[in-house]
């Protein structure tokens, strides 16, 4: 009897990881369009893209936010575009500050 509670709880847990490993990139899009809810927020190919309409109605990117949970973070600006790296998903206020100077 206690192996049978104790198997169930190590299946519980598992899925609750699970579940909240594929629920991570909504999350990090969702947490952008709160943070920046001026821009457009496109998520193409595990990218997180912050863009602004110019005139033609196209997007311009202006940041690119990609997870890479075995590397340190990583900002690098190329032209008007910032390429932002992160081992885990940031913060509101991490994101504000990496970004805010570039996006006003």
């Amino acid at each position: 009897m206690k192996i049978l509670v104790i198997v169930l709880i190590i299946v519980g847990l598992g899925i609750l990881i699970i579940k909240s490993k594929k629920s991570n990139k909504h999350n990090l899009k969702e947490l952008v369009k709160r943070t920046f809810p001026k821009h457009t927020i496109i998520e193409k190919f595990g990218t997180v893209m912050i863009c602004e309409i110019n005139h033609r109605n196209e997007p311009d990117e202006l940041v690119f936010i990609r997870i890479k949970p075995n590397r340190k973070k990583k900002i690098n600006r190329n032209g008007r575009r910032l390429d932002a790296e992160y081992p885990a998903i940031p913060t509101i206020k991490e994101l504000k500050n990496d970004f805010s100077n570039h996006l006003n």
